[in-house]
């Protein structure tokens, strides 16, 4: 299925990735248009997403930037956190500090999911935007959330338990960010529901953000409208897509059964997540958001499924065997950029 050009124009998922772009440059930055793609795609996929890479401002302005774009950044809809009390190293008091900005951000949390469940704000995103987190709030505000998400639920939340579960509203978004370079905390729950991004280094100078942008209530709705979680959507809008691309989904078959045998148990559950991100890769009116052109679209996007939903779950496996990575370079035969740098990574130096 191609779009014309002049159809792209109109897409409202295209104009949102527009827009976006303009507002980086606005603030000084200008990062490449595979991250700002990679985020909205994420974004329609799972309801958690991290952002990994060096202490730089462009992942911080990639979040921010996407928040003002699609809530107005000035709303309650929208609320960034201080992650982790770093400054407190430099105190008597690194524990009750921890864990008074712990107890702060519980509440945030609290009410946001109390107002994105409300049925008058349902066609509106809410977003948390929890800066410079360290290993414990990875572990208590994204892997026990996740973990509590597989049904749908939350029952506690860091210094927080509720008395009856509370469902978690899907117009929420919890994003974070990490200043490191590898990311080894991959495990199961987190992935679940939690899309890592690997935000490479740019040079290029950042400023501060410009005032509030005017959300676009129908964008808002449409976009809630477009993404797909469900592994069943997602194979019918591929099937759709891609009916006229011979073996189109063979490359993450191909890893992914490779995986299954070689390391991964829980491998098939990646392979759905693969595939709903794949199908989140072109917007509702069939755009293909990485590249107008279907094949092209499809290679980017194949590429970043099999870096973030394959590859990275299992690459404390992979960096502990040569044999394994020699395997899957030559299943990806250079085909897959993001996919091979990555394994150059986990390559012992």
């Amino acid at each position: 299925m191609r779009k014309r050009k002049k159809d792209q124009i109109h897409d409202p998922e295209i104009m949102l990735l527009n827009r976006v772009d303009e507002q980086l440059r606005q603030c000084g930055f200008l990062l490449p248009r595979v991250w700002t793609v990679n985020f909205l795609v994420a974004f329609k996929s799972k309801p958690l997403m991290i952002l990994i890479g060096p202490r730089e401002a462009e992942k911080e302005a990639l979040v921010e930037s996407y928040c003002h774009v699609i809530t107005g950044g000035g709303s309650n809809q929208y609320q960034p956190m201080v992650g982790h009390p770093w400054w407190a190293s430099q105190t008597a008091d690194v524990a009750m500090f921890t864990q008074t900005q712990s107890r702060f951000n519980t509440l945030k949390l609290e009410m946001m999911i109390e107002e994105a469940g409300l049925p008058g704000n349902r066609d509106r995103f809410y977003i948390a935007n929890i800066k410079r987190i360290s290993p414990g709030e990875l572990q208590e505000y994204f892997s026990e959330t996740a973990f509590q998400l597989r049904h749908g639920e939350l029952m506690r939340l860091p210094t927080s338990h509720f008395s009856n579960p509370v469902p978690f509203p899907p117009n929420l978004a919890i994003i974070g960010t990490m200043d490191t370079l590898a990311f080894p905390w991959s495990d199961a729950d987190l992935l679940s529901q939690t899309t890592v991004i690997d935000c490479a280094p740019t040079k290029l100078p950042g400023y501060p953000l410009v005032g509030n942008t005017s959300p676009d209530p129908l964008e808002e709705k449409r976009l809630i409208r477009s993404y797909i979680r469900d592994p069943q959507r997602a194979f019918w809008k591929l099937m759709f897509i891609l009916r006229r691309i011979p073996s189109a989904l063979f490359p993450l078959l191909h890893v992914q059964k490779f995986l299954q045998k070689v390391v991964a148990r829980n491998s098939s559950s990646m392979l759905l997540e693969g595939m709903i991100y794949l199908s989140n890769s072109w917007s509702q009116m069939g755009s293909g958001l990485f590249d107008e052109n279907p094949q092209k679209n499809l290679q980017i996007a194949m590429d970043l499924a099999i870096t973030q939903s394959l590859l990275l779950p299992n690459s404390e496996k992979i960096a502990n065997s040569n044999n394994l990575r020699d395997k899957l370079q030559k299943i990806l035969d250079n085909q897959y950029p993001l996919a091979t740098n990555l394994l150059s990574q986990l390559a012992p130096a």
